[in-house]
Protein backbone atom coordinates (compact mmCIF):
# COMPACT_ATOMS: atom_id res chain seq x y z
CA UNK A 1 0.00 0.00 0.00
CA UNK A 2 1.11 3.51 -0.72
CA UNK A 3 0.24 6.43 1.52
CA UNK A 4 -0.10 9.92 0.22
CA UNK A 5 0.93 12.44 2.84
CA UNK A 6 0.38 16.17 2.54
CA UNK A 7 -0.25 18.58 5.39
CA UNK A 8 -3.32 20.01 3.64
CA UNK A 9 -4.74 16.79 2.22
CA UNK A 10 -6.14 13.74 4.01
CA UNK A 11 -4.01 10.60 3.93
CA UNK A 12 -5.10 8.26 1.16
CA UNK A 13 -4.28 4.57 0.96
CA UNK A 14 -4.36 2.64 -2.27
CA UNK A 15 -3.97 -1.12 -2.27
CA UNK A 16 -2.21 -1.54 -5.61
CA UNK A 17 -2.49 -5.34 -5.47
CA UNK A 18 -6.27 -5.07 -5.07
CA UNK A 19 -6.39 -2.55 -7.91
CA UNK A 20 -4.39 -4.90 -10.15
CA UNK A 21 -6.84 -7.68 -9.33
CA UNK A 22 -9.75 -5.42 -10.25
CA UNK A 23 -8.25 -4.25 -13.53
CA UNK A 24 -7.16 -7.73 -14.55
CA UNK A 25 -10.83 -8.54 -14.92
CA UNK A 26 -11.69 -5.29 -16.73
CA UNK A 27 -8.66 -4.14 -18.71
CA UNK A 28 -9.83 -5.86 -21.89
CA UNK A 29 -12.58 -3.19 -22.12
CA UNK A 30 -10.04 -0.36 -22.25
CA UNK A 31 -8.73 1.16 -25.48
CA UNK A 32 -5.65 -0.54 -26.87
CA UNK A 33 -6.00 -3.60 -24.64
CA UNK A 34 -6.60 -5.92 -27.58
CA UNK A 35 -3.18 -5.02 -28.96
CA UNK A 36 -1.44 -5.81 -25.65
CA UNK A 37 0.03 -9.23 -25.01
CA UNK A 38 -1.99 -9.80 -21.88
CA UNK A 39 -2.57 -7.95 -18.66
CA UNK A 40 1.10 -7.73 -17.64
CA UNK A 41 1.85 -5.85 -20.87
CA UNK A 42 -1.10 -3.47 -20.40
CA UNK A 43 -0.74 -2.81 -16.67
CA UNK A 44 1.83 0.00 -17.14
CA UNK A 45 -0.83 1.99 -19.04
CA UNK A 46 -3.24 1.65 -16.11
CA UNK A 47 -0.54 1.93 -13.46
CA UNK A 48 0.63 5.25 -14.88
CA UNK A 49 -2.64 6.82 -13.71
CA UNK A 50 -2.00 5.54 -10.18
CA UNK A 51 1.57 6.87 -10.38
CA UNK A 52 0.30 10.36 -11.22
CA UNK A 53 -2.33 10.20 -8.47
CA UNK A 54 0.14 9.02 -5.83
CA UNK A 55 3.06 11.23 -6.81
CA UNK A 56 1.05 14.42 -7.31
CA UNK A 57 -1.57 14.57 -4.55
CA UNK A 58 -3.97 17.42 -4.87
CA UNK A 59 -3.70 17.76 -8.64
CA UNK A 60 -7.02 18.13 -10.38
CA UNK A 61 -7.92 15.66 -13.11
CA UNK A 62 -7.05 18.05 -15.95
CA UNK A 63 -3.50 18.59 -14.73
CA UNK A 64 -3.09 14.90 -13.92
CA UNK A 65 -4.38 13.91 -17.35
CA UNK A 66 -1.90 16.21 -19.05
CA UNK A 67 0.94 14.52 -17.13
CA UNK A 68 -0.47 11.05 -17.88
CA UNK A 69 -0.54 11.78 -21.62
CA UNK A 70 3.26 12.22 -21.48
CA UNK A 71 3.94 8.89 -19.73
CA UNK A 72 6.14 6.41 -21.54
CA UNK A 73 3.59 3.62 -21.07
CA UNK A 74 0.97 5.57 -23.01
CA UNK A 75 3.41 6.28 -25.82
CA UNK A 76 4.74 2.71 -25.97
CA UNK A 77 1.21 1.29 -26.14
CA UNK A 78 0.54 3.57 -29.12
CA UNK A 79 -2.63 5.06 -27.70
CA UNK A 80 -4.17 8.01 -29.50
CA UNK A 81 -4.97 11.12 -27.48
CA UNK A 82 -8.60 10.08 -27.31
CA UNK A 83 -7.76 6.52 -26.24
CA UNK A 84 -5.38 7.78 -23.56
CA UNK A 85 -8.10 10.15 -22.36
CA UNK A 86 -10.58 7.29 -22.09
CA UNK A 87 -8.16 5.10 -20.14
CA UNK A 88 -7.24 7.97 -17.85
CA UNK A 89 -10.89 8.87 -17.22
CA UNK A 90 -11.90 5.35 -16.31
CA UNK A 91 -8.95 4.71 -14.00
CA UNK A 92 -9.01 8.20 -12.44
CA UNK A 93 -12.74 7.82 -11.90
CA UNK A 94 -12.18 4.58 -10.01
CA UNK A 95 -9.52 6.19 -7.83
CA UNK A 96 -11.16 9.52 -7.11
CA UNK A 97 -14.84 8.95 -7.73
CA UNK A 98 -14.75 11.56 -10.52
CA UNK A 99 -16.34 10.60 -13.80
CA UNK A 100 -14.38 12.71 -16.28
CA UNK A 101 -12.12 15.69 -16.04
CA UNK A 102 -13.27 18.86 -17.75
CA UNK A 103 -10.66 18.49 -20.49
CA UNK A 104 -11.77 14.92 -21.20
CA UNK A 105 -15.40 16.00 -21.38
CA UNK A 106 -14.54 18.81 -23.79
CA UNK A 107 -12.48 16.49 -26.02
CA UNK A 108 -15.24 13.90 -26.13
CA UNK A 109 -17.79 16.60 -26.96
CA UNK A 110 -15.58 17.92 -29.77
CA UNK A 111 -15.11 14.45 -31.28
CA UNK A 112 -18.85 13.87 -31.14
CA UNK A 113 -19.39 16.99 -33.24
CA UNK A 114 -16.96 15.84 -35.94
Amino acid sequence: MNAIVNARLPRVFIDIDAEKDYWQGWYHNLPGAAAARGFAAYWPVIGAVYDVYINHPGWDSDRAQARYALCAAVTLQGLSEREASEVFSQVWGRISGERLGRAAQERLAMTALV
